[in-house]
C-alpha cells in the first residue's frame, strides 16, 4: 500500500511525539509508525521504504531506528504521559474486584527467531514448542489493560551474559578508534526479572482511584519481582510451580496467632487434593483451607471450581494459594492450576478472574507478530533491534487508542463523517487505516490528475510498472 501523506486518522497522535523529534526524525517516525500498521508485506527496512512515495530511502530509515540521535526513555515518558492524559479524559470501565475498579500491569517475555549471525544481541533462548535452543533474540514485555483495552508498556532486551561480554569487548575496541560524541555505549547485563522489577518500580498509576494487579506467570514469581510490586503498591498474582515450598497456616480469627501448620511442595499439596475431589471426608489440611468446599462458579461464560488456602512462602510472605480447575466441553475437568496472590479477602472466583487477564499479554504478542512486524526487521545493531520493537508495540498501543475513540465518538474520517466503530480486534482496526490510506491514495491520484500528470507518470511516481 504506497503512502502518499500522513493518514489524518492517525496524525493527532503521531504529532502527540513532536517534543520528541526533530522535524526530518518526525517524519520519519511517521512513516516508521504507518508502514507498520499499514503494509501487509515482511516489514523490512527496504521494503518499507519503497512504499512511501518520493520519501526516503532504507539507508535513512536504518540510520533513524540505529544512529539518529533521539532517545528511547523520551520516547516511552511521552506514550505514558500521552496513555495517562487519554485514560483519565476518555475513562474506559474496567473490570470490578472486590467490589473496585481494576487495572492491570502484566508482564512476559517472548522469543524472536533470527537467521543473521552478526545480530548483536542474539543468543540461544529456549523454545518450548521445540523442546530446545534456538538462535533468537529475547524481548521483556510489559503490557497495560484497562477494561476491554491493552496497551504495549514496556519492551527490553535481554542478553545473556554470555553473549554480552564479547558485544561489550567489541564496543570497547571500537570506541578506541571513534571521537567521544561517536562512542557506543556498553550494556549491561540485568536479568530478566531484573527488568521487570525496574519496570514495576518505575511504574506510576496512570488512572486515579484504580486499584492494580502486577500479573506474571511462574518465572517471575520470585522475592525479587514481589518486593518491586510492593515498593510500586501494587498487589499481584500469578501462578505456582510444583518444587515450590509452601506452609499451610492455620491461623486464630481473632489474635492471628498461628495455631498449627504444615509444610509441603505445591506439588504434594496437589497430590493430596485428588482424593478430597472424590471422597466425601473433605479437604486435607482442612483448617488451612480458606473455603470448606470445592466451589463451582463461572468466569466469562467459562466454568471452574476450585479450593483455597492461606500460606506462607519463604521471603515472600503470607498469601492465598488457590487450586483451580476449568471444566472442559467433554464435562472432564482440567488439570489443577495452583495460583498464588497476596489479596488474602479475595474470592475464589475474583482471583481466577484477575488470573484471566494475563492472557492479554500473550494476545498482544501474537497481534505485534502477525499484524505489525514485531520480529520481521533484521537490525545488526542492537540499539536498533530495541527501537524497532518499541516502534511495533507503540503502533499497537496507537490503534488501541484509535479505537478507544472510536468508541467515545471522537473519530472522524478525513470528509468529517463520524466513525462508530473501528472494530473490536487488532487486526480490524489496522483494516480500517488501511482503507483510510486508500482513501488517501485516491485522493492523492485525483490531486495529480488535475495538475496535468498522466496516468503513466502517476504510476511511476508509485513505483508501478506504465
Amino acid at each position: 500500500m504506497p503512502l502518499v501523506r500522513v493518514l489524518p486518522v492517525l496524525q493527532p497522535l503521531l504529532l502527540a511525539f513532536a517534543a520528541v523529534f526533530s522535524k526530518p526524525q518526525q517524519r520519519h517516525f511517521d512513516n516508521y509508525i504507518q508502514g507498520l500498521i499499514v503494509q501487509d508485506h515482511r516489514r523490512t527496512l527496504t521494503r518499507m521504504s519503497r512504499q512511501v512515495v518520493e520519501g526516503p530511502d532504507a539507508s535513512s530509515w536504518d540510520r533513524f531506528v540505529t544512529t539518529s540521535p533521539w532517545e528511547l526513555p523520551a520516547l516511552s515518558t511521552r506514550w505514558h504521559q500521552l496513555l495517562r492524559v487519554e485514560l483519565r479524559r476518555l475513562k474506559p470501565q474496567g473490570v470490578r474486584i472486590a467490589g473496585k475498579q481494576t487495572d492491570f500491569l502484566i508482564f512476559d517475555d517472548t522469543r524472536h527467531p533470527r537467521t543473521g549471525q552478526g545480530l548483536e544481541g542474539a543468543g540461544y533462548h529456549w523454545d518450548p514448542v521445540q523442546q530446545r535452543a534456538c538462535w533468537s533474540h529475547s524481548l521483556v514485555l510489559g503490557v497495560y489493560r484497562t477494561g476491554d483495552y491493552s496497551f504495549g508498556y514496556s519492551c527490553d532486551a535481554y542478553v545473556r551474559k554470555k553473549e554480552l561480554e564479547p558485544l561489550n569487548a567489541a564496543r570497547e575496541r571500537e570506541n578506541l578508534l571513534r571521537e567521544p560524541q561517536a562512542r557506543r555505549p556498553v550494556w549491561e547485563f540485568h536479568s530478566k526479572s531484573d527488568l521487570v522489577a525496574a519496570r514495576l518500580r518505575a511504574f506510576r498509576p496512570l488512572r486515579e482511584g484504580r486499584q492494580a494487579f502486577a500479573l506474571f506467570d511462574s518465572w517471575y514469581f520470585n522475592e525479587t519481582v514481589v518486593q518491586a510490586a510492593q515498593e510500586a503498591n501494587l498487589d499481584w498474582c500469578s501462578t505456582l510451580r510444583q518444587n515450590r515450598n509452601l506452609t499451610l497456616l492455620d491461623l486464630a480469627p481473632e489474635t492471628g496467632e498461628v495455631r498449627q501448620e504444615w509444610k509441603v511442595t505445591v506439588g504434594e499439596l496437589l497430590q493430596a487434593l485428588l482424593p478430597g475431589t472424590l471422597l466425601p471426608e473433605g479437604l486435607p489440611f482442612a483448617a488451612a483451607a480458606l473455603t470448606p468446599r470445592w466451589e463451582a462458579f463461572q468466569v466469562q461464560g467459562r466454568t471452574y471450581r476450585a479450593v483455597a488456602y492461606r500460606a506462607r512462602i519463604s521471603g515472600i510472605g503470607v498469601v492465598q494459594v488457590v487450586v483451580a480447575q476449568e471444566q472442559c466441553g467433554s464435562g472432564a475437568w482440567s488439570p489443577y492450576v495452583p495460583l498464588v496472590t497476596n489479596r488474602v479477602d479475595l474470592t475464589c472466583e475474583e482471583v481466577v478472574r484477575v488470573h484471566q487477564e494475563r492472557w492479554a499479554v500473550e494476545v498482544l504478542i501474537r497481534d505485534g507478530k502477525q499484524n505489525l512486524g514485531l520480529t520481521d526487521c533484521q537490525i545488526e545493531r542492537l540499539e536498533g533491534t530495541v527501537r524497532h520493537w518499541v516502534l511495533s508495540l507503540l503502533s499497537q498501543g496507537m490503534l488501541t487508542l484509535l479505537r478507544l475513540r472510536a468508541d467515545a465518538g471522537e473519530v472522524r474520517t478525513a470528509s468529517g463523517r463520524e466513525v462508530r466503530s473501528v472494530g473490536r480486534t487488532l487486526g480490524e482496526v489496522r483494516e480500517f487505516v488501511k482503507q483510510c490510506a486508500l482513501v488517501e491514495l485516491i485522493r492523492w491520484t485525483c490531486e495529480q490528475g488535475k495538475q496535468g500528470k498522466t496516468a503513466e507518470e502517476i504510476a511511476l511516481c508509485l513505483g508501478l510498472p506504465a
